[in-house]
């Protein structure tokens, strides 16, 4: 199979997938890096941090490793939040963070 056919079957396959995991770009709007903007944590409660969790509400888990104090820069999505939380991006993962202390 030549490399031009290979790539068509490839497109081919995502379109009728759905998507393409990231293989040929961004998966989706809501995971484009492109729509991350740098935001400012602040108003933390003096001796606490901001955490990321793996979900928007309280079935999320604390993501490791992925803690912010009052002052630090965080990426925030600009068109997407869930629940009064944002989505942000920290080495290189995504997860939800408490809109309120996030200027």
């Amino acid at each position: 199979m030549s490399e031009e056919n290979k790539k068509l079957d490839d497109a081919k396959l995502e379109e009728v997938a759905g998507g393409n995991a990231g293989q040929f770009g961004p998966i989706d709007d809501v995971h484009n890096l492109a729509y991350f903007v740098p935001h400012k944590v602040c108003d933390l409660p003096q001796g606490t941090c901001l955490v990321m969790k793996t979900y928007h509400s309280g079935g999320g888990t604390v993501m490791p490793g992925h803690q912010f104090y009052n002052g630090n820069e965080i990426w925030i999505h600009s068109k997407y939040w869930e629940g009064g939380c944002f989505l942000a991006f920290d080495k290189g993962e995504f997860g939800y963070v408490d809109a309120r202390y996030v200027k």
